[in-house]
């Protein structure tokens, strides 16, 4: 009897181990997965402004110009069984009385394949569907392996919390976006959604590599403005536009080239013009340890208050400027001089908070730039 009692406990413990066993591969199982076909959502309300971009309200305008002009194809579904022009497209919104080129929501298609250390993913398509006085209509699907040329040539407009240049395709797997999963392969989450945000975290938001995301740089793209300084003569800035000034008085061709023929008489060039302003545009990179590196892109100069065209910082050092001994680029990195900033990425910025940008950049994340400024304004 007792040895029947012991093969018994034996037998309990093994059955106790194999269903924990059991268990556990199941679990794994549904972490374990091959090419599973989703479809995830973006609602524009729900990007955050430190994602620098909000591409459901950038990418449909783009898009749109793009179908428009012929270099994207529309199709009725993932299936494409149906190509929509650009006429179909703009007599559906006519009959409808909606916009492809402004909506807030879109839709990815996307394949997730995924085990227990990593998780890939791959877009497969867009898919584009709103509100009508009708109810829900389809504005169609685009095919991204067929935009991979208009997405990756082209750039996102960023705010002050952006990168200085990310394409549209960049942008779409920078996984820099809220988004909701709608899909996964037959499950649709109507009647568990909470499983939704299992399966999201668990492949996005746990301790898995998450291969092929596009690592955002960290830059930015910036104008800032230098003016005489009537105060400070010795000003480095003031110097750099008495030598640029100096240097167009002499060589008026160089002057007239640049579209000062617009405004000044090409014979009488005895004249003398004043550099009124410089716009300097630059990229600024941000460090490990906060510090910023500057690498001048291009100079805009205002003769007389009068705009010319925009000179490429390569052809501006050709002139070969000196300035103490020191170049003009070293002296644009240098910093030493009075300016304000007159623009990050896309973002004008007003004259009486330059100053708090500076600082921001200069101490803050740059990624919550704008964060930074509006608690300075309280």
């Amino acid at each position: 009897m007792v040895w029947k009692l012991l093969v018994r406990t034996h037998l309990g413990k093994y059955g106790l181990l194999l269903g924990l066993l059991f268990i556990c591969l199941t679990a794994n199982a549904r972490k374990i997965y091959t090419e599973i076909p989703t479809l995830i959502h973006l609602a524009e309300t729900e990007q955050d402004d430190t994602f620098g971009f909000n591409l459901v309200q950038s990418l449909p305008s783009f898009l749109y110009d793009q179908i428009n002009k012929g270099k994207i194809k529309l199709w009725d579904s993932p299936k494409k069984q149906l190509n929509i022009s650009a006429e179909a497209l703009k007599n559906i919104e006519a009959s409808n009385q909606v916009s492809f080129a402004k909506q807030r929501h879109i839709f990815f298609n996307e394949l997730w394949t995924s085990n227990l250390s990593k998780t890939e993913f791959v877009i497969m398509g867009i898919s584009f569907l709103t509100e009508s006085k009708n109810g829900k209509i389809s504005l169609g699907y685009i095919d991204l392996s067929e935009a991979l040329l208009s997405l990756s040539q082209n750039y996102v407009p960023c705010n002050v919390n952006g990168p200085a240049k990310i394409t549209y395709l960049e942008a779409l797997y920078s996984r820099r976006y809220q988004f909701n999963l709608l899909q996964f392969g037959k499950q649709d989450f109507s009647q568990d959604p909470v499983q939704s945000f299992r399966i999201k975290k668990d492949a996005f938001y746990s301790k898995k590599k998450v291969e092929g995301v596009y690592q955002v740089k960290q830059d930015k793209l910036i104008t800032y403005v230098i003016e005489p300084n009537d105060i400070d003569s010795s000003d480095a800035g003031t110097l750099c536009i008495q030598q640029i000034e100096s240097y167009l008085n002499d060589n008026k061709e160089i002057l007239f080239n640049l579209g000062g023929n617009q405004y000044f008489d090409y014979q009488n060039r005895l004249l003398d013009i004043r550099i009124t302003r410089m716009e300097v545009t630059e990229i600024w990179t941000q460090g490990t340890d906060k510090s910023i590196q500057s690498s001048v892109q291009s100079i805009r100069l205002f003769a007389n208050n009068k705009p010319l065209q925009t000179i490429a910082f390569a052809d501006i050092s050709k002139w070969q400027l000196l300035m103490n001994f020191k170049t003009l680029e070293d002296i644009l990195q240098e910093k030493t001089f009075q300016y304000h900033l007159y623009k990050i990425n896309q973002d004008l910025i007003p004259y009486n908070e330059s100053d708090i940008y500076i600082k921001a950049l200069k101490n803050y994340y740059w990624t919550k730039v704008s964060y930074y400024v509006k608690y300075s304004r309280e």
